[in-house]
């Protein structure tokens, strides 16, 4: 329907508006999933999306890191084969390679807009601001749309340091960096967490010099040293150079390349310098006063167990509520918010949630680590099995890392995994289903894996903590 609404400057002007029964602000990965579900319930469901359907995840993140980090495996798998007696000469044509990201990513993003069609959504394009706590308008065109039930799915985006903002074209925040395509002789990475170390591990790999600086004492701060120690041994035999307890004071740009000032009085100087400082909400348009929702000192939306923000009826989901930033949480919060919103369950049940570095070696955890399940009052016991005792290890020539596993004695349950090593990422789903449905060591032991696989790993991790080892003798 159309209303009149009287301009500043005393003109009449036709405003479309509309009434749904959801309307979800962010098409990313939380968002799309989210209307999905709304729909199979039986709601009718706006989505506005700013942007493209998929978000950060799909087309700036996730996915075409992903994609950059295989075909770095591939050359320097192929470079560094001479040992199983394999000589090869390659060479990269970087241009195609982000060409070939750029044609996966979109025809992902199709499969998107085809879910959200067949699944009824009105994906409106736009950026949408509240006007009240159950309505918002949506700019440019000035569209109204009103529910009774909004969820705002906006996610986040990539910060800045204050005097060094990423220009696009020399420093390069980690949305900038699929834009490029020239291969960089050399890449400054400020910040040495997970995206930082990621887009190190890419480029380094395909044959660019990498310098990695980083405030804190360790790359990938939070995680545990002896996850930490192959994959900076990997960065390393790449010749990526590490500076850690390092500041960044300046950066200089001249004559089309850059230099960094370092506290310690290093100058190190690249073709561009990537910011990978972390990340902050998007919520700058969303005029989240007139929808009277708090955030908290950061900007990030404040939720309860049910998803629910200061304001009845408003809910919010997966990165613009903060940590951790993981594309799955919020397609899994996208799943139970719908499902609380229409009464289906009482409140998030919480699954236990797997985080994954995907460097070479991988690092993959989930639930409780050692410390943690101490300070918490556990009775802790682990089982820690090395890839050297793997024979699905040996035949690829990958024996560095482990998995661990962490379980309550005296209750006999998983409590947390961690792994490190080659394609962990596929193995710390199975820990994940574990440790949500209270598996029993003893169970975990007992199941059998096909041989030679990875994945072995995990049961034989168990069969040490029952003090029954078969393929490693910890003497």
């Amino acid at each position: 329907m159309a209303g009149d609404k009287i301009c500043p400057f005393g003109v009449k002007v036709s405003v479309l508006s509309k009434k749904v029964d959801v309307l979800v602000i962010g098409g990313g990965p939380g968002g799309y999933v989210s209307a999905i579900r709304f729909s199979q319930l039986g709601k009718k469901v706006a989505l506005v999306e700013r942007d493209a359907l998929g978000g950060t995840c799909l087309n700036r993140g996730c996915m075409p890191t992903k994609m950059l980090l295989h075909a770095g495996k591939i050359v320097w798998d192929a470079t560094h084969a001479e040992r199983i007696g394999i000589k090869t000469s390659i060479s990269i044509d970087f241009s195609k390679t982000q060409g070939w990201s750029r044609i996966a990513t979109e025809k992902r993003r199709r499969g998107v807009e085809y879910l959200c069609s067949s699944n009824g959504i009105d994906v409106v394009k736009g950026v949408a601001s509240f006007a009240s706590p159950n309505s918002v308008v949506v700019q440019p065109q000035g569209e109204q749309i009103q529910s009774d039930c909004i969820l705002i799915a906006t996610g986040s985006k990539p910060c800045g340091l204050p005097s060094m903002e990423p220009d696009s074209q020399l420093v390069l925040n980690s949305d900038d960096i699929f834009k490029i395509d020239k291969l960089p002789n050399a890449l400054a990475i400020v910040g040495g967490g997970i995206i930082g170390v990621e887009m190190a591990t890419a480029f380094a790999s395909l044959g660019t010099r990498v310098t990695i600086v980083e405030i804190m004492d360790q790359i990938l701060p939070g995680l545990d040293a002896e996850l930490i120690a192959p994959v900076l041994s990997q960065l390393k035999r790449m010749g990526v150079d590490v500076r850690l307890k390092t500041k960044v004071v300046e950066i200089l740009k001249r004559d089309g390349e850059v230099q960094l000032s370092l506290d310690d009085g290093g100058k190190p100087s690249a073709d561009r310098v990537l910011l990978a400082v972390g990340r902050s909400p998007n919520i700058e348009d969303l005029n989240l006063g007139a929808a009277r929702v708090t955030t908290d000192k950061k900007g990030f939306v404040m939720v309860n167990d049910r998803f629910e923000t200061t304001t009845q009826g408003i809910y919010a989901i997966g990165d613009v509520t903060g940590i951790p930033f993981l594309a799955h949480r919020a397609m899994e919060e996208g799943v139970h918010a719908a499902e609380v919103a229409c009464g289906v369950r009482d409140m998030n049940p919480r699954p236990a949630m797997p985080s994954v570095v995907y460097t070479d070696p991988e690092i993959a955890t989930v639930g409780m680590g050692e410390e943690e399940a101490k300070k918490r009052g556990y009775d802790v016991v682990v089982g820690k099995f090395p890839f050297t005792a793997s024979g699905r290890a040996q035949t690829i020539g990958r024996l560095e890392g482990f998995v661990k596993l962490v379980a309550d004695r005296s209750g006999g349950t998983l409590l947390g995994a961690q792994m490190v090593g080659p394609d962990v990422s596929e193995l710390i789903g199975e820990c994940s289903a574990f440790i949500t449905c209270s598996t029993a060591v003893e169970e975990i032991a007992s199941g059998v894996h096909p041989h030679p696989t990875l994945g072995e790993a995990i049961p034989e991790a168990a069969k040490l903590i029952l003090g029954k080892p078969i393929h490693f003798a910890d003497i």
